[in-house]
């Protein structure tokens, strides 16, 4: 399970090397460090607008609170998740 972030693109920018991109699927890249491989975020077509970036990037990712869940239907079984939330 992953948190990401959406942020509307032209409210953030890279304060370090430029990250290494990769298509995944069609309408779909990904970002993720050339050097560790560590995964940074993904830009699909369907949000054209935005970048999606991990949460677990934030230095303090408390700070953020999801406002929805999406793929709840994917979630592995022992995972208790109120849908409400």
């Amino acid at each position: 399970m992953t948190t990401w972030i959406g942020q509307q693109n032209g409210t953030w920018r890279w304060t370090g090397d430029d990250p290494a991109i990769y298509s995944s699927s069609p309408g779909v890249t990904r970002g993720f460090c050339a050097t560790c491989g560590t995964p940074l975020f993904f830009h699909s077509d369907r949000w054209p607008d935005e970048t999606h970036f991990y949460a677990a990037l934030l230095t303090d990712p408390t700070l953020v609170t999801p406002q929805t869940h999406y793929h709840l239907d994917e979630k592995l079984s022992w995972l208790h998740v109120d849908p409400q939330k």
